[in-house]
């Protein structure tokens, strides 16, 4: 299908600044939650967890004038500063790419795994329902984000205050957030998010919890998702997956390609070695 890599990339980078915006001024000042743009450039930081790469990100590092205008490097001195594990992905379809890799490469940054978007159009997904799975849409109170919080948090292995990311967004303007439950006795054991800007809607990846994995919890959520944005209008839906658990990964690709999605691009993510701290950025 047709779609503008431009538009996405704006997409996806509200997507994470909202999160990081939505966060509650306590703990922006507790765990250094910190969001700041340079141009075309997004930084986001997570001071409270400097070591999980995908909450300290540098985005945009490929949108025209983001080398030569030195937006770029001053992302990398903001982020430096914070003294966190970040990456810097860059989007092959973007026409900087070539011109941020060959400036990163001499300045000792490293390629290594990145992130992928899957996309799909706008038409009702031909999946059947699961009558074993019950979804949920969150938003009507100022507590629902809490149980959200709380699995994302768990069901991704980070410590509880990454669900400080979570918990504000059933209340966010153009958020959709969802959980699934298999049972009384299990309860609530999935959730999912989704971002809609002017007919275009981005879905987090989904998390479910051990105990409900392989049930059909996120198939469950990725129709529930599908029907509401196709509902919406959107004309162009997709998602980005980076590194996680080879299995979980494969099952999630699984679902989307189920689900009519298909390869659009990657972005590469490019590192600083440990052992070789970078000290020159111009």
């Amino acid at each position: 299908m047709e779609y503008e890599p431009a538009v996405l990339e704006k997409v996806s980078q509200r997507f994470w600044r909202q999160m990081w915006e939505s966060v509650v001024p306590e703990a922006v000042t507790e765990s250094g939650i910190e969001t700041q743009r340079f141009g075309p450039v997004q930084a986001t930081a997570f001071g409270d967890l400097p070591e999980v790469h995908v909450l300290n990100q540098i985005q945009g590092a490929a949108e025209p004038d983001a080398v030569t205008g030195g937006h770029l490097a001053e992302a990398i001195e903001w982020m430096r500063a914070r003294e966190v594990d970040y990456r810097v992905p860059v989007a092959m379809s973007r026409p900087g790419a070539a011109e941020a890799e060959a400036w990163l490469g001499r300045r000792g940054y490293e390629c290594g795994d990145g992130w992928v978007k899957l996309i799909r159009d706008g038409t009702p997904p031909d999946l059947p329902e699961n009558p074993e799975v019950t979804t949920f849409e969150l938003g009507e109170y100022e507590g629902d984000g809490e149980g959200l919080s709380a699995i994302a948090a768990e069901a991704l292995g980070l410590p509880m205050t990454a669900g400080t990311l979570f918990f504000s967004l059933p209340q966010e303007d153009g958020w959709r957030c969802y959980t699934a439950a298999l049972d009384s006795e299990e309860g609530i054991v999935a959730t999912g998010v989704m971002l809609i800007v002017d007919g275009i809607a981005q879905f987090g990846p989904g998390t479910t919890l051990e105990r409900g994995r392989g049930r059909g919890c996120h198939m469950a959520l990725l129709r529930r998702r599908l029907l509401d944005a196709v509902a919406a209008g959107c004309s162009t839906i997709f998602v980005e997956l980076g590194e996680c658990e080879p299995d979980l990964l494969a099952a999630t690709c699984h679902n989307l390609y189920r689900a009519g999605f298909e390869a659009a691009y990657e972005s590469r993510n490019w590192r600083r070695p440990a052992l070789h701290p970078v000290r020159a950025y111009n």
